[in-house]
């Protein structure tokens, strides 16, 4: 096998295929996300009984964090969000959560809506990806630099999959392994 079909098949596929496998779990992670607190940011789109099942559905997800009077405070708050929204255009790249918590404390008022608040910061705070896809590039351009670049296809591959399944290797007992190469 040539050494660029050796590259591909050995080094390149295996790269793609975690990243195709992280993209698959990123999707799982945001639909799950979206089913559990998707009001938040689609609130705007949602009918009132739609909207009212959906924090009822929050309350009892986080039940420590939001009160049992979080329905009537999240309907304030969206005619509150609403008209603020006429009078400031949202200019700013950020997600529509991040807008809403930076104009909660701009204006003051998140003392007036703290359940809404908790929530929201609660919804930033969540970790929902895996970025183990965008890792393997990542780690491929660190071992593949200009000191390797005589490096061989082989070695290239063992190393960037060493990289990027460090986990499973740092769970690994490599003192047998290391009395074998001695012996």
């Amino acid at each position: 096998m040539s050494g660029v079909n050796r590259f591909k098949v050995s080094t390149f596929s295996v790269i793609i295929d975690q990243f195709n496998n992280a993209l698959k779990q990123r999707i799982k992670s945001y639909s799950f996300v979206q089913q559990r607190i998707g009001v938040l940011t689609e609130f705007e789109s949602m009918s009132d009984e739609d909207i009212k099942i959906a924090i009822e559905r929050l309350v009892d997800i986080y039940p420590k964090g939001l009160s049992f009077e979080f329905h009537s405070e999240f309907c304030q708050f969206i005619c509150w969000y609403k008209e603020q929204s006429k009078k400031y255009s949202r200019k700013e790249p950020t997600g529509i959560a991040q807008h809403i918590l930076k104009l909660l404390h701009t204006n003051g008022v998140y003392t007036a809506f703290p359940n809404t608040e908790v929530i929201f910061r609660i919804y930033l705070s969540l970790m929902s990806t895996n970025c183990s896809g965008e890792r393997s590039f990542s780690q491929l351009a660190r071992i593949k630099n200009m000191e390797r670049s005589t490096m061989s296809q082989d070695c290239l591959g063992v190393l960037a999959l060493l990289c990027i399944e460090r986990e499973l290797l740092h769970e690994i007992d490599f003192s047998s392994v290391i009395d074998d190469l001695l012996r």
